[in-house]
Protein backbone atom coordinates (compact mmCIF):
# COMPACT_ATOMS: atom_id res chain seq x y z
CA UNK A 1 0.00 0.00 0.00
CA UNK A 2 1.36 3.56 -0.97
CA UNK A 3 1.77 5.80 2.48
CA UNK A 4 0.02 8.94 2.23
CA UNK A 5 2.93 11.02 2.02
CA UNK A 6 3.71 9.36 -1.34
CA UNK A 7 0.88 9.13 -2.63
CA UNK A 8 0.60 13.13 -2.65
CA UNK A 9 4.49 13.06 -3.58
CA UNK A 10 3.13 10.81 -6.69
CA UNK A 11 0.08 13.07 -7.83
CA UNK A 12 1.99 16.31 -7.04
CA UNK A 13 4.62 14.86 -9.64
CA UNK A 14 1.99 14.16 -12.16
CA UNK A 15 0.17 16.72 -12.22
CA UNK A 16 3.13 19.54 -11.99
CA UNK A 17 4.76 17.53 -15.15
CA UNK A 18 5.06 18.51 -18.03
CA UNK A 19 4.39 22.19 -16.68
CA UNK A 20 8.07 22.10 -15.11
CA UNK A 21 8.88 25.07 -16.78
CA UNK A 22 5.85 27.48 -15.28
CA UNK A 23 8.15 28.42 -12.15
CA UNK A 24 10.09 30.15 -14.92
CA UNK A 25 7.88 33.36 -15.56
CA UNK A 26 9.66 34.32 -19.05
CA UNK A 27 9.64 31.01 -20.13
CA UNK A 28 6.23 29.77 -19.67
CA UNK A 29 5.56 33.57 -21.24
CA UNK A 30 6.99 32.32 -24.36
CA UNK A 31 5.63 28.95 -24.74
CA UNK A 32 2.55 30.39 -24.51
CA UNK A 33 3.23 32.79 -27.09
CA UNK A 34 4.57 30.45 -29.43
CA UNK A 35 1.16 28.41 -28.82
CA UNK A 36 -1.10 31.25 -29.43
CA UNK A 37 0.90 31.53 -32.67
CA UNK A 38 0.23 27.79 -33.90
CA UNK A 39 -3.51 28.34 -33.07
CA UNK A 40 -4.07 31.44 -34.79
CA UNK A 41 -1.56 29.20 -38.12
CA UNK A 42 -3.92 26.49 -37.86
CA UNK A 43 -7.20 28.45 -37.77
CA UNK A 44 -6.72 29.43 -41.38
CA UNK A 45 -6.82 25.87 -42.45
CA UNK A 46 -10.21 25.47 -40.40
CA UNK A 47 -11.83 27.45 -43.79
CA UNK A 48 -10.66 24.58 -46.35
CA UNK A 49 -12.50 21.63 -47.43
CA UNK A 50 -11.43 17.81 -46.29
CA UNK A 51 -8.48 15.88 -47.88
CA UNK A 52 -9.48 12.96 -49.30
CA UNK A 53 -7.69 10.92 -46.03
CA UNK A 54 -9.33 13.08 -43.59
CA UNK A 55 -13.12 12.16 -45.39
CA UNK A 56 -12.53 8.82 -45.49
CA UNK A 57 -12.04 8.60 -41.80
CA UNK A 58 -14.47 10.49 -41.30
CA UNK A 59 -16.94 8.33 -43.21
CA UNK A 60 -15.34 5.07 -41.67
CA UNK A 61 -16.21 7.14 -38.36
CA UNK A 62 -19.72 7.61 -38.84
CA UNK A 63 -20.72 4.65 -39.61
CA UNK A 64 -18.80 2.97 -37.32
CA UNK A 65 -20.35 -0.34 -35.89
CA UNK A 66 -19.57 -4.19 -34.78
CA UNK A 67 -20.43 -7.35 -36.69
CA UNK A 68 -18.71 -6.14 -40.22
CA UNK A 69 -17.18 -7.57 -42.27
CA UNK A 70 -14.24 -5.27 -41.69
CA UNK A 71 -12.76 -3.89 -38.16
CA UNK A 72 -14.91 -1.03 -38.38
CA UNK A 73 -17.62 -2.54 -39.94
CA UNK A 74 -19.10 -1.98 -43.62
CA UNK A 75 -15.66 -0.21 -44.58
CA UNK A 76 -12.04 -0.74 -44.70
CA UNK A 77 -9.16 1.38 -43.73
CA UNK A 78 -5.89 0.07 -42.92
CA UNK A 79 -5.60 2.35 -39.69
CA UNK A 80 -5.59 1.53 -36.35
CA UNK A 81 -8.43 1.80 -33.55
CA UNK A 82 -7.28 5.17 -32.07
CA UNK A 83 -7.54 7.28 -35.28
CA UNK A 84 -10.83 6.13 -35.87
CA UNK A 85 -12.01 6.44 -32.45
CA UNK A 86 -10.72 10.59 -32.73
CA UNK A 87 -12.70 11.11 -35.49
CA UNK A 88 -15.42 9.68 -34.45
CA UNK A 89 -15.50 11.79 -31.01
CA UNK A 90 -14.87 14.70 -33.70
CA UNK A 91 -18.05 13.73 -35.82
CA UNK A 92 -20.40 13.56 -32.36
CA UNK A 93 -20.41 17.82 -33.68
CA UNK A 94 -21.85 17.08 -36.90
CA UNK A 95 -19.22 19.91 -38.25
CA UNK A 96 -16.97 18.18 -40.72
CA UNK A 97 -13.82 20.49 -39.75
CA UNK A 98 -13.71 19.69 -36.24
CA UNK A 99 -11.01 16.99 -36.55
CA UNK A 100 -8.66 19.98 -37.55
CA UNK A 101 -9.85 21.71 -34.11
CA UNK A 102 -8.55 18.33 -32.09
CA UNK A 103 -5.61 17.97 -34.45
CA UNK A 104 -4.80 21.83 -33.14
CA UNK A 105 -5.42 21.07 -29.70
CA UNK A 106 -3.09 18.03 -29.77
CA UNK A 107 -0.46 20.48 -31.80
CA UNK A 108 -0.44 22.36 -28.28
CA UNK A 109 0.30 18.95 -26.59
CA UNK A 110 3.15 18.71 -28.77
CA UNK A 111 4.84 22.25 -27.91
CA UNK A 112 4.24 21.89 -24.23
CA UNK A 113 5.61 18.81 -24.16
CA UNK A 114 8.55 19.31 -26.19
CA UNK A 115 9.43 22.40 -24.25
CA UNK A 116 8.95 20.45 -21.58
CA UNK A 117 11.32 17.67 -22.16
CA UNK A 118 14.20 19.96 -23.24
CA UNK A 119 13.62 21.75 -19.67
CA UNK A 120 13.82 17.88 -17.96
CA UNK A 121 17.56 17.68 -19.45
CA UNK A 122 18.73 21.14 -19.86
CA UNK A 123 16.46 23.82 -18.41
CA UNK A 124 14.69 27.10 -19.79
CA UNK A 125 17.51 27.35 -22.12
CA UNK A 126 16.53 24.46 -24.37
CA UNK A 127 13.11 24.73 -23.35
CA UNK A 128 12.06 27.60 -26.12
CA UNK A 129 14.03 26.32 -29.05
CA UNK A 130 12.19 22.74 -28.33
CA UNK A 131 9.08 24.71 -28.65
CA UNK A 132 9.85 26.75 -31.45
CA UNK A 133 10.62 23.89 -33.24
CA UNK A 134 7.91 21.65 -32.19
CA UNK A 135 5.46 24.76 -33.49
CA UNK A 136 7.01 24.49 -36.75
CA UNK A 137 6.30 21.28 -37.54
CA UNK A 138 2.90 21.23 -36.38
CA UNK A 139 2.16 23.92 -38.94
CA UNK A 140 3.82 23.43 -42.02
CA UNK A 141 1.88 22.69 -44.95
CA UNK A 142 5.27 21.39 -46.52
CA UNK A 143 4.89 18.24 -44.60
CA UNK A 144 0.75 18.41 -44.99
CA UNK A 145 0.32 19.60 -41.44
CA UNK A 146 -2.67 21.16 -42.13
CA UNK A 147 -4.16 18.02 -43.14
CA UNK A 148 -5.32 15.70 -40.10
CA UNK A 149 -3.81 12.70 -40.62
CA UNK A 150 -2.20 9.95 -38.81
CA UNK A 151 0.99 11.67 -38.14
CA UNK A 152 0.13 15.00 -37.20
CA UNK A 153 -2.18 13.46 -34.53
CA UNK A 154 0.19 10.46 -33.51
CA UNK A 155 3.10 13.02 -33.32
CA UNK A 156 1.98 14.69 -30.12
CA UNK A 157 1.67 11.27 -28.57
CA UNK A 158 5.03 10.22 -29.07
CA UNK A 159 6.22 13.74 -27.75
CA UNK A 160 4.41 13.59 -24.18
CA UNK A 161 5.75 9.63 -23.80
CA UNK A 162 9.36 11.11 -24.49
CA UNK A 163 9.17 13.78 -22.41
CA UNK A 164 7.72 11.32 -19.59
CA UNK A 165 10.14 9.22 -19.90
CA UNK A 166 12.66 11.43 -19.59
CA UNK A 167 10.69 12.86 -16.32
CA UNK A 168 10.69 9.39 -14.92
CA UNK A 169 14.59 8.62 -15.27
CA UNK A 170 15.16 11.33 -13.01
CA UNK A 171 13.31 10.33 -10.23
CA UNK A 172 12.60 7.44 -7.97
CA UNK A 173 10.17 5.70 -6.34
CA UNK A 174 6.63 6.16 -7.30
CA UNK A 175 6.65 9.39 -8.82
CA UNK A 176 9.37 7.80 -11.34
CA UNK A 177 6.60 4.81 -11.59
CA UNK A 178 3.99 7.21 -12.24
CA UNK A 179 5.48 9.29 -14.97
CA UNK A 180 6.93 5.92 -16.70
CA UNK A 181 3.04 4.86 -16.58
CA UNK A 182 1.90 8.05 -18.14
CA UNK A 183 4.82 7.28 -20.71
CA UNK A 184 3.59 4.08 -21.69
CA UNK A 185 0.27 4.95 -22.27
CA UNK A 186 1.28 7.93 -24.22
CA UNK A 187 3.45 5.51 -26.52
CA UNK A 188 1.32 3.12 -27.11
CA UNK A 189 -1.54 5.44 -28.24
CA UNK A 190 0.43 6.93 -30.77
CA UNK A 191 1.06 3.43 -31.87
CA UNK A 192 -3.08 3.12 -31.82
CA UNK A 193 -3.14 6.17 -33.72
CA UNK A 194 -0.83 5.26 -36.65
CA UNK A 195 0.75 1.90 -36.69
CA UNK A 196 4.53 2.59 -37.13
CA UNK A 197 4.71 5.37 -34.96
CA UNK A 198 6.74 3.18 -31.97
CA UNK A 199 9.22 6.20 -31.35
CA UNK A 200 8.52 5.96 -27.69
CA UNK A 201 9.39 2.82 -27.06
CA UNK A 202 12.30 2.71 -29.21
CA UNK A 203 13.44 5.80 -27.07
CA UNK A 204 12.66 4.69 -23.19
CA UNK A 205 14.30 1.26 -24.66
CA UNK A 206 17.74 3.00 -25.64
CA UNK A 207 17.37 5.64 -22.47
CA UNK A 208 17.22 2.57 -20.06
CA UNK A 209 19.84 0.56 -21.72
CA UNK A 210 22.62 3.58 -22.11
CA UNK A 211 21.45 4.62 -18.47
CA UNK A 212 22.46 1.20 -17.23
CA UNK A 213 25.79 1.08 -19.64
CA UNK A 214 27.09 3.85 -18.82
CA UNK A 215 26.30 3.51 -14.93
CA UNK A 216 24.52 6.84 -14.94
CA UNK A 217 20.67 5.11 -13.07
CA UNK A 218 20.71 2.00 -10.28
CA UNK A 219 18.98 -1.17 -11.77
CA UNK A 220 15.96 -0.63 -9.48
CA UNK A 221 15.31 2.58 -10.56
CA UNK A 222 15.64 1.15 -14.13
CA UNK A 223 13.27 -1.75 -13.04
CA UNK A 224 10.83 0.49 -11.86
CA UNK A 225 10.71 2.53 -14.92
CA UNK A 226 10.18 -0.38 -17.16
CA UNK A 227 7.51 -1.70 -14.92
CA UNK A 228 5.66 1.54 -15.10
CA UNK A 229 6.22 2.16 -19.28
CA UNK A 230 5.25 -1.95 -19.58
CA UNK A 231 2.19 -1.50 -17.22
CA UNK A 232 1.01 2.12 -19.09
CA UNK A 233 1.73 0.00 -22.24
CA UNK A 234 -0.61 -2.99 -21.58
CA UNK A 235 -3.46 -0.55 -20.51
CA UNK A 236 -3.55 0.37 -23.86
CA UNK A 237 -3.28 -3.26 -25.14
CA UNK A 238 -5.84 -4.22 -23.37
CA UNK A 239 -8.14 -1.36 -24.52
CA UNK A 240 -7.16 -2.65 -28.45
CA UNK A 241 -7.96 -6.55 -27.26
CA UNK A 242 -11.62 -4.40 -25.76
CA UNK A 243 -12.34 -2.68 -28.99
CA UNK A 244 -11.65 -6.01 -31.09
CA UNK A 245 -14.03 -7.58 -28.93
CA UNK A 246 -16.66 -5.05 -29.70
CA UNK A 247 -15.99 -5.04 -33.28
CA UNK A 248 -16.91 -9.28 -33.53
CA UNK A 249 -14.14 -10.09 -36.30
CA UNK A 250 -11.46 -11.85 -34.38
CA UNK A 251 -7.62 -11.13 -33.54
CA UNK A 252 -6.60 -12.37 -36.96
CA UNK A 253 -9.00 -10.05 -38.84
CA UNK A 254 -7.96 -7.36 -36.64
CA UNK A 255 -4.61 -7.98 -36.96
CA UNK A 256 -4.14 -8.61 -40.78
CA UNK A 257 -6.19 -4.55 -40.68
CA UNK A 258 -4.12 -2.62 -39.00
CA UNK A 259 -0.32 -4.42 -39.49
CA UNK A 260 -0.57 -7.64 -42.09
CA UNK A 261 -2.13 -5.15 -44.57
CA UNK A 262 0.89 -2.98 -44.98
CA UNK A 263 3.02 -5.69 -46.16
CA UNK A 264 0.95 -6.81 -48.98
CA UNK A 265 0.61 -3.19 -50.28
CA UNK A 266 4.08 -2.93 -50.02
CA UNK A 267 4.47 -6.01 -52.64
CA UNK A 268 1.46 -4.39 -54.54
CA UNK A 269 3.14 -1.07 -54.94
CA UNK A 270 6.09 -2.72 -55.93
CA UNK A 271 4.94 -5.59 -58.01
CA UNK A 272 3.30 -2.53 -60.63
CA UNK A 273 5.48 0.24 -61.09
CA UNK A 274 8.12 1.83 -58.67
CA UNK A 275 8.41 4.59 -60.87
CA UNK A 276 5.51 7.08 -59.18
CA UNK A 277 6.62 6.15 -55.78
CA UNK A 278 10.24 6.84 -56.37
CA UNK A 279 9.31 10.17 -57.64
CA UNK A 280 7.70 10.82 -54.60
CA UNK A 281 10.42 9.73 -52.64
CA UNK A 282 12.67 12.16 -54.51
CA UNK A 283 9.90 14.71 -54.04
CA UNK A 284 9.71 13.87 -50.34
CA UNK A 285 13.81 14.54 -49.58
CA UNK A 286 13.17 17.99 -51.10
CA UNK A 287 10.09 18.25 -49.31
CA UNK A 288 12.33 17.86 -46.22
CA UNK A 289 14.88 20.02 -47.41
CA UNK A 290 12.21 22.83 -47.78
CA UNK A 291 10.71 22.42 -44.10
CA UNK A 292 13.73 22.07 -42.73
CA UNK A 293 14.13 18.59 -41.16
CA UNK A 294 16.89 17.05 -43.41
CA UNK A 295 18.75 20.11 -42.96
CA UNK A 296 18.27 19.79 -39.19
CA UNK A 297 19.10 16.37 -39.27
CA UNK A 298 21.91 16.67 -41.43
CA UNK A 299 23.82 19.17 -38.36
CA UNK A 300 23.10 16.25 -35.69
CA UNK A 301 25.04 13.45 -37.67
CA UNK A 302 27.99 16.12 -37.89
CA UNK A 303 27.81 17.15 -34.66
CA UNK A 304 27.33 13.24 -33.37
CA UNK A 305 30.19 12.65 -35.80
CA UNK A 306 32.34 15.55 -34.37
CA UNK A 307 32.19 14.18 -30.84
CA UNK A 308 33.02 10.72 -31.88
CA UNK A 309 29.38 9.48 -31.31
CA UNK A 310 29.86 9.79 -27.35
CA UNK A 311 26.94 11.16 -25.04
CA UNK A 312 24.86 11.06 -22.82
CA UNK A 313 22.18 8.58 -22.25
CA UNK A 314 19.74 10.66 -24.03
CA UNK A 315 21.74 11.08 -27.14
CA UNK A 316 21.68 7.82 -27.59
CA UNK A 317 18.23 7.53 -27.02
CA UNK A 318 17.93 10.14 -29.79
CA UNK A 319 20.01 8.60 -32.45
CA UNK A 320 18.28 5.29 -31.90
CA UNK A 321 14.83 6.98 -32.44
CA UNK A 322 16.33 8.72 -35.17
CA UNK A 323 17.61 6.05 -37.21
CA UNK A 324 13.96 4.09 -36.50
CA UNK A 325 11.94 6.89 -37.58
CA UNK A 326 14.32 7.11 -41.14
CA UNK A 327 13.96 2.77 -41.40
CA UNK A 328 9.85 3.82 -40.64
CA UNK A 329 9.57 6.56 -43.60
CA UNK A 330 11.68 4.42 -45.77
CA UNK A 331 9.38 1.41 -45.52
CA UNK A 332 6.16 3.35 -45.76
CA UNK A 333 6.15 2.83 -49.48
CA UNK A 334 4.47 5.49 -50.69
CA UNK A 335 6.28 8.47 -49.30
CA UNK A 336 3.52 11.38 -48.99
CA UNK A 337 4.88 14.61 -47.36
CA UNK A 338 3.03 13.70 -44.13
CA UNK A 339 6.08 10.40 -43.54
CA UNK A 340 8.67 13.35 -42.04
CA UNK A 341 6.31 14.36 -39.28
CA UNK A 342 7.01 11.05 -37.43
CA UNK A 343 10.88 13.37 -37.31
CA UNK A 344 9.22 15.92 -35.68
CA UNK A 345 9.26 14.72 -31.02
CA UNK A 346 12.91 13.40 -31.54
CA UNK A 347 14.11 16.61 -33.98
CA UNK A 348 11.86 19.16 -31.67
CA UNK A 349 13.88 17.45 -28.78
CA UNK A 350 17.43 17.17 -29.67
CA UNK A 351 16.90 20.94 -30.72
CA UNK A 352 15.98 21.50 -27.01
CA UNK A 353 18.91 19.96 -26.29
CA UNK A 354 22.00 21.18 -28.45
CA UNK A 355 20.77 24.24 -29.81
CA UNK A 356 21.76 26.35 -26.96
CA UNK A 357 25.74 25.14 -27.42
CA UNK A 358 25.81 25.08 -31.16
CA UNK A 359 25.51 27.81 -33.35
CA UNK A 360 25.06 25.66 -36.38
CA UNK A 361 21.66 23.65 -35.18
CA UNK A 362 20.42 27.22 -34.16
CA UNK A 363 21.19 28.14 -37.69
CA UNK A 364 18.97 24.96 -38.77
CA UNK A 365 16.25 25.39 -36.12
CA UNK A 366 15.76 28.98 -37.85
CA UNK A 367 15.41 27.39 -41.07
CA UNK A 368 12.82 24.95 -40.03
CA UNK A 369 10.78 28.33 -38.39
CA UNK A 370 11.35 30.42 -41.25
CA UNK A 371 10.21 27.91 -43.86
CA UNK A 372 6.69 26.98 -41.83
CA UNK A 373 6.23 30.34 -41.37
CA UNK A 374 5.89 31.57 -45.04
CA UNK A 375 4.68 27.98 -46.17
CA UNK A 376 1.29 28.45 -44.22
CA UNK A 377 1.17 32.09 -45.47
CA UNK A 378 1.25 30.84 -49.35
CA UNK A 379 -0.68 27.37 -49.11
CA UNK A 380 -3.13 29.57 -46.97
CA UNK A 381 -3.64 31.72 -49.34
CA UNK A 382 -3.55 29.47 -52.43
CA UNK A 383 -6.07 27.53 -50.73
CA UNK A 384 -8.54 29.86 -50.84
CA UNK A 385 -7.80 31.03 -54.66
CA UNK A 386 -7.73 27.21 -55.82
CA UNK A 387 -10.41 24.88 -54.24
CA UNK A 388 -10.46 21.42 -54.32
CA UNK A 389 -12.61 19.92 -57.01
CA UNK A 390 -13.69 16.87 -55.45
CA UNK A 391 -16.04 18.35 -52.45
CA UNK A 392 -17.50 20.83 -55.20
CA UNK A 393 -18.37 17.07 -56.74
CA UNK A 394 -19.46 15.89 -53.99
CA UNK A 395 -21.95 19.22 -53.14
CA UNK A 396 -23.35 18.34 -56.57
CA UNK A 397 -23.99 14.23 -56.04
CA UNK A 398 -26.15 15.50 -53.06
CA UNK A 399 -28.20 18.08 -54.57
CA UNK A 400 -29.02 16.03 -57.36
CA UNK A 401 -29.47 12.97 -55.26
CA UNK A 402 -32.36 11.98 -53.14
CA UNK A 403 -32.82 10.63 -49.70
CA UNK A 404 -32.08 6.56 -49.65
CA UNK A 405 -29.34 7.10 -52.90
CA UNK A 406 -26.23 5.54 -53.05
CA UNK A 407 -23.00 6.27 -54.74
CA UNK A 408 -19.67 5.05 -55.52
CA UNK A 409 -16.70 6.88 -56.61
CA UNK A 410 -13.97 5.41 -58.83
CA UNK A 411 -11.77 4.97 -57.80
CA UNK A 412 -11.49 5.99 -54.68
CA UNK A 413 -11.76 9.81 -53.72
CA UNK A 414 -13.03 10.33 -50.54
CA UNK A 415 -13.72 13.57 -50.51
CA UNK A 416 -16.03 13.16 -52.80
CA UNK A 417 -17.84 10.46 -51.04
CA UNK A 418 -17.98 12.58 -47.90
CA UNK A 419 -19.17 15.62 -49.46
CA UNK A 420 -21.99 14.05 -51.14
CA UNK A 421 -23.56 12.72 -47.78
CA UNK A 422 -24.46 8.96 -49.91
CA UNK A 423 -22.72 6.01 -48.55
CA UNK A 424 -21.11 3.84 -50.42
CA UNK A 425 -22.04 -0.20 -51.10
CA UNK A 426 -18.20 -0.80 -52.55
CA UNK A 427 -16.31 -1.00 -48.90
CA UNK A 428 -13.17 0.41 -50.43
CA UNK A 429 -12.70 3.99 -50.14
CA UNK A 430 -9.45 4.69 -51.21
CA UNK A 431 -7.22 3.45 -54.07
CA UNK A 432 -4.31 0.87 -52.49
CA UNK A 433 -6.65 -0.89 -50.56
CA UNK A 434 -8.92 -1.52 -53.50
CA UNK A 435 -5.76 -2.84 -55.65
CA UNK A 436 -4.73 -5.16 -53.03
CA UNK A 437 -7.96 -6.43 -51.58
CA UNK A 438 -9.77 -6.79 -55.00
CA UNK A 439 -7.46 -6.46 -57.77
CA UNK A 440 -9.15 -8.02 -60.31
CA UNK A 441 -12.36 -5.99 -59.16
CA UNK A 442 -14.16 -9.03 -58.90
CA UNK A 443 -16.35 -7.15 -55.87
CA UNK A 444 -16.48 -3.84 -57.35
CA UNK A 445 -18.28 -5.59 -60.29
CA UNK A 446 -20.42 -7.64 -58.29
CA UNK A 447 -21.21 -4.16 -56.41
CA UNK A 448 -22.09 -2.49 -59.68
CA UNK A 449 -24.29 -5.19 -61.23
CA UNK A 450 -26.04 -6.67 -58.21
CA UNK A 451 -29.16 -5.48 -56.26
CA UNK A 452 -27.68 -3.01 -53.98
CA UNK A 453 -25.99 -1.51 -56.89
CA UNK A 454 -25.02 2.37 -56.65
CA UNK A 455 -27.28 4.75 -57.72
CA UNK A 456 -24.29 7.28 -58.52
CA UNK A 457 -21.04 6.24 -60.15
CA UNK A 458 -18.40 8.71 -60.25
CA UNK A 459 -15.70 7.64 -62.43
CA UNK A 460 -12.36 10.01 -60.81
CA UNK A 461 -9.72 7.91 -62.68
CA UNK A 462 -8.66 6.19 -65.65
CA UNK A 463 -10.80 2.83 -65.76
CA UNK A 464 -7.68 1.14 -66.62
CA UNK A 465 -5.31 2.89 -64.06
CA UNK A 466 -2.44 0.45 -63.28
CA UNK A 467 -4.05 -1.83 -65.99
CA UNK A 468 -6.90 -2.87 -63.32
CA UNK A 469 -9.49 -3.51 -65.45
CA UNK A 470 -7.65 -4.35 -68.85
CA UNK A 471 -9.93 -6.50 -69.90
CA UNK A 472 -13.23 -3.19 -69.81
CA UNK A 473 -15.00 -5.52 -66.98
CA UNK A 474 -16.02 -1.91 -65.26
CA UNK A 475 -16.42 -0.18 -68.45
CA UNK A 476 -19.02 -3.08 -69.86
CA UNK A 477 -20.78 -2.57 -66.55
CA UNK A 478 -21.25 1.07 -66.80
CA UNK A 479 -22.66 0.61 -70.36
CA UNK A 480 -24.81 -2.29 -69.49
CA UNK A 481 -26.47 -0.75 -66.10
CA UNK A 482 -26.24 2.68 -66.08
CA UNK A 483 -26.02 6.08 -68.62
CA UNK A 484 -23.96 9.03 -68.32
CA UNK A 485 -25.74 11.90 -67.03
CA UNK A 486 -22.95 14.73 -66.36
CA UNK A 487 -19.12 15.82 -66.63
CA UNK A 488 -18.68 17.39 -62.73
CA UNK A 489 -15.41 19.44 -63.10
CA UNK A 490 -14.51 17.12 -65.84
CA UNK A 491 -15.37 13.99 -64.63
CA UNK A 492 -17.94 11.44 -65.79
CA UNK A 493 -21.14 11.19 -63.37
CA UNK A 494 -23.54 8.40 -64.52
CA UNK A 495 -26.60 7.57 -62.83
CA UNK A 496 -28.32 4.17 -62.80
CA UNK A 497 -30.96 2.57 -65.61
CA UNK A 498 -34.83 3.01 -64.80
CA UNK A 499 -33.48 5.94 -62.33
CA UNK A 500 -34.57 9.48 -63.11
CA UNK A 501 -32.87 12.35 -60.94
CA UNK A 502 -33.32 16.28 -61.46
CA UNK A 503 -29.83 17.44 -61.76
CA UNK A 504 -27.99 20.35 -59.70
CA UNK A 505 -25.93 23.06 -61.92
CA UNK A 506 -22.78 21.85 -62.67
CA UNK A 507 -20.04 22.20 -60.64
CA UNK A 508 -16.54 23.82 -61.70
CA UNK A 509 -18.59 26.71 -64.53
Amino acid sequence: MLPSGGRRSLLIVTLAWPFPFARGRSTRRFVLVVCAVVVVLRTTYLVGPLHADEAGYLVVARTLHPGGPNLYGHYFVDRPPGLLLLYRLAALSGWAPSIRVLATALALVLVVAAAGAAYEVVGARGARWAAMVAASFAVTPVLMAQEADGEILAAPLVMLALALTLAAVRRTGWPAFGLATGAGLAAGAAVMVKQNFGDGVVFALALLVASLVQRRLARTDAAVVGAGGVLGGSVVVAGALAFVAWSRVGLATAWLTVFGFRGTALDVITDHNVHAPLLRAAALVGLGLLAGALPLMAVLVSESVRCRFRGPPVAWAVGATVVFDGASVALGGSYWPHYLLQLAPVLALAAGLWAPDAGRLRAAVVLVVASALAATVVVSTAGAAFPHSGPRVGVFLAHSARPGDTGTVLYGNADVQQASGMPSPYPQLWTLPMRTLDPHLTRLRAVLTGPQAPTWVVVWSDLNAWHIDAHDRIRLALAMHYRKVADACGHPVYLHDGVRRTLAPPPCQ
